[in-house]
């Protein structure tokens, strides 16, 4: 965040990015990958076996198709011109931007949120690596 925004338009920004099913995907994946930096082919794969229920190595043809053209014509630019990422198109990857912690943080204070709303439990502790999404 520079020192030029304040923070309701950093909040503005990023809660628009997490409006779509698929960008949080993106930002669940990211925050949880090993090194920070993951190839847009990887996150489609995750992406589809997501939405089609499989296993990744099985999430192959249209499903696959369909969420990488997503991704690259659609999400992961907005998701880095709100600075959650930082996309090289001409590498195909995909790296943490300097929002990445606060979209993730948002994610996960949202899901509780709705759990708690729905009279579900919370979980007693929360973990990236445990948290998903509901679409």
């Amino acid at each position: 965040m520079s020192g030029n925004e304040n923070l309701s338009d950093v909040l503005s920004v990023v809660y628009h990015a997490l409006s779509a099913s698929r960008r949080c995907h993106v930002i669940q994946l990211l925050a949880n990958s090993e090194d920070g930096t993951l190839p847009v082919r990887d996150l489609a794969r995750e992406i589809a076996a997501i939405e089609e229920e499989v296993e990744p190595e099985k999430a192959t043809g249209e499903p696959y198709r369909n969420v990488y053209n997503a991704l690259s014509q659609t999400h992961l630019s907005t998701l880095s011109d709100a600075d959650i990422i930082i996309y090289d198109s001409n590498r195909q990857t995909v790296a943490a931007g300097p929002n990445l912690d606060i979209a993730a943080l948002l994610i996960v204070l949202n899901q509780a949120t709705y759990q708690t709303l729905r009279g579900d439990s919370l979980p007693e502790s929360v973990d990236f690596d445990s948290t998903s999404i509901g679409d």
